[in-house]
């Protein structure tokens, strides 16, 4: 009897969270597309002078786990790694991804007007660079999106886009 109350009691609570759980795709959210867990911006860092990829994969100009990423107070953003490939040269390189972008604590405020972040690149120890990340948040049925995200590299719009939670960058570094 007292697996039945249990299994029951199961069941129910499945039901709700299925009941409760947002409209989207077969009545799930995507999560992956929600600020609160995944905001971020993926950055493919090349060199101007000679136009390669900074972290390609056989012949990298840096090493990608040399690179680190602060935000304006300091704290050290995570950093994750996509390879891909120029399907023009076919050379494989790693796209960077970094964030939490958003932080609850402190950009409530951009549910009313942007925000702009900058981030601080260290490519080495001795070199530097800033990218600067703007956005304004709204909120949706399964959380909440940026609308729109900007991202500027030495004064320069390197991207934006609309309904989503990051943005795809190719940064130029001098």
């Amino acid at each position: 009897m007292k697996s039945i109350y249990q299994l029951t009691v199961l069941l129910a609570i499945l039901f709700v969270l299925r009941s409760s759980s947002c409209g989207k795709s077969e009545g799930k959210c995507d999560l992956v597309d929600d600020i609160y867990r995944s905001s971020s911006v993926q950055v493919t860092f090349k060199d101007a002078a000679t136009g390669k990829y900074l972290y390609e994969e056989a012949f990298p100009l840096y090493n990608k786990d040399s690179l680190k990423i602060f935000d304006e107070q300091g704290n050290r953003l995570i950093i994750l790694s996509k390879e891909n490939r120029d399907p023009v040269t076919n050379v494989g390189y790693w796209e960077l991804n970094f964030g939490n972008i958003y932080n609850p604590q402190t950009d409530a405020a951009s549910f009313n007007t942007e925000l702009c972040k900058n981030y601080i690149v260290k490519y080495k120890y001795n070199e530097t660079d800033t990218i600067k990340v703007c956005f304004k948040a709204v909120r949706t049925e399964c959380g909440a999106l940026f609308d729109p995200i900007k991202v500027y590299h030495k004064g320069q719009l390197r991207g934006t886009e609309y309904g989503t939670a990051y943005l795809l960058v190719t940064v130029i570094k001098q």
